[in-house]
């Protein structure tokens, strides 16, 4: 019997079909079959490097429902900032849960809704908290901050004119002085310190202060001369969809507690 394949016509009409596909996505003529992506790999619950070659987290869970029929994520593990910069050499064609600002919108083209909510609070040793009702109750105080963070809301050059604050290479490393008493408070991501102090069992050490930094939003972004801008608008009806109903936040929270409960194994301990 005949493979199905072999009947006349099927090549022209799954060229057919094909092209009435990625017509009615809204997508070029010209298919994307692949498009690579980069992110923090160690921003969790968002996302983090499970190996030198994959990520996990909810930026991922996103991607996965945000992609077209067809087309493949393939995922470019990398520190941050090459992260960024590969995006702007035009080398990685999208990048996950970056914050927006007027300096990356010159290498790249943010998505018009937002991926996730990304409230920035203040982590102190419990037994060392203080009040904290404005930024000028940190004056006096040695900050810690992950190098190549931004914070949003005017923090940023607030924090370079006005705090005594130190950058460190990584969450842990600023962590660990917090621990250690090197350093007073530490801002980062309000779920990613939570996810992280919750994975090393330091709840009942670590907390952040009530009051948050800046409460902005972090988007999915391209890379301005990807092939892969096609697919921006349906990946933007998509995102849009989801966020109505209520979706990205559920995989945050969903992923805060994967991470939580993952434990520390492979881990560097925080201990002062």
């Amino acid at each position: 019997m005949s493979k199905v394949s072999s009947f006349p016509g099927m090549a022209s009409f799954r060229l057919a079909a094909a092209a009435f596909l990625i017509a009615s996505l809204g997508l070029a003529a010209k298919p994307v079959p692949v498009l690579t992506y980069s992110t923090n790999p160690n921003y969790p619950p968002y996302d983090w490097a499970e190996d030198e070659t994959s990520f996990q987290g909810a930026s991922i869970e996103l991607l996965s429902m945000l992609l077209p029929p067809g087309v493949e994520a393939r995922p470019v593990v990398v520190p941050w900032k090459r992260a960024l910069a590969l995006a702007a050499e035009h080398k990685v064609d999208l990048i996950l849960s970056v914050r927006d600002t007027p300096e990356r919108r010159g290498f790249l083209e943010f998505m018009r809704n937002p991926a996730f909510p990304n409230p920035i609070a203040v982590f102190v040793r419990r037994d060392h908290a203080f009040p904290f009702r404005t930024w000028e109750d940190l004056k006096g105080k040695r900050g810690g901050v992950s190098l190549g963070d931004t914070f949003g809301g005017g923090f940023d050059p607030y924090w370079h004119e006005q705090l005594q604050v130190e950058e460190a290479p990584s969450l842990e490393e600023n962590f660990r002085k917090l621990v250690s008493g090197r350093i007073d408070y530490f801002v980062s991501g309000l779920y990613l310190g939570e996810s992280y102090i919750a994975n090393q069992g330091l709840d009942q050490d670590l907390a952040p202060l009530p009051l948050t930094i800046s409460n902005e939003d972090i988007y999915f972004a391209f890379s301005r001369n990807s092939p892969c801008l096609a697919l921006k608008p349906y990946m933007e009806r998509r995102l849009k969809e989801l966020n109505r109903k209520g979706i990205p936040m559920g995989l945050l929270r969903k992923q805060l507690a994967i991470y939580a409960h993952k434990g520390p194994a492979g881990r560097p301990a925080l201990k002062p």
